[in-house]
């Protein structure tokens, strides 16, 4: 079972890579991804397999040697990062969005130096996997949106399911997926495809204008619209 997800995660790694490049152009391609993912596999040690596994928070923008960040990358070989306005991972504006692309740039670039040089006196590791770098970016501004400067202010779900548009949809997240590739993110953690049958602002539970709307097949075709624009912005 742990190999069988191990080999999941290298998978969407692989994929996750091919976001930078060109998009396969055929099925033979796709087979070639998925062969080399399982040879990446086999490469990596077992404290590599394992790190693979986690996608972990850090606190502000220090990446310096002694950081927790490098250690978790140069040390435990964590798969990837998530970087939130909570944890003050972003500067103040208008440098918000210059200062996010260079902390990607930064962080994978610790990863490559990882494979290549003796870092803390480290063995350098086997193989070079880029970082999965996530973000939440829901629309709407605070405190659903992480980057409050520098991105082009897009709607939140609910507004977006008013419309009952599922081109509008598209065009939101083509937009998002634009801005946030071009500052290195690889991973979006959304859309929210909950559905809203009884709204209730009081309970903990309720998402309020994070979700589309309370149909869900409605739901369902306007998140698809939403990914499709995802991937088509991001290229």
């Amino acid at each position: 079972m742990k190999s069988r997800r191990i080999q999941h995660w290298l998978i969407l790694l692989t994929f996750c890579a091919s976001l930078l490049g060109p998009l396969p152009a055929a099925r033979a391609q796709a087979n070639l991804q998925a062969t080399t993912a399982q040879a990446i596999l086999e490469a990596m040690t077992p404290e590599e397999r394992v790190g693979q596994l986690f996608l972990v928070t850090f606190r502000g923008t220090d990446t310096g040697p002694e950081s927790q960040i490098y250690d978790l990358i140069v040390n435990h070989h964590v798969g990837g990062v998530v970087l939130a306005a909570g944890n003050d991972n972003f500067i103040a504006e208008p440098e918000t969005a210059a200062g996010a692309r260079q902390l990607i740039s930064i962080l994978q670039t610790i990863e490559s130096d990882a494979t290549t040089q003796n870092l803390g006196g480290q063995v350098p590791r086997n193989i070079y996997v880029p970082l999965f770098v996530g973000l939440s970016q829901e629309g709407d501004g605070s405190p659903h949106d992480q980057i409050l400067s520098g991105l082009t202010p897009l709607p939140d779900a609910m507004a977006i399911g008013a419309t009952w548009g599922t081109d509008l949809s598209r065009q939101v997240g083509k937009v998002l997926g634009s801005e946030l590739s071009a500052l290195g993110f690889n991973m979006y953690l959304g859309p929210s495809l909950d559905v809203v049958e009884s709204p209730d602002p009081a309970a903990r539970s309720d998402l309020g204008t994070r979700v589309f709307g309370g149909d869900p097949f409605w739901v369902g075709e306007m998140g698809r619209a939403y990914v499709a624009g995802i991937h088509e912005g991001s290229n």
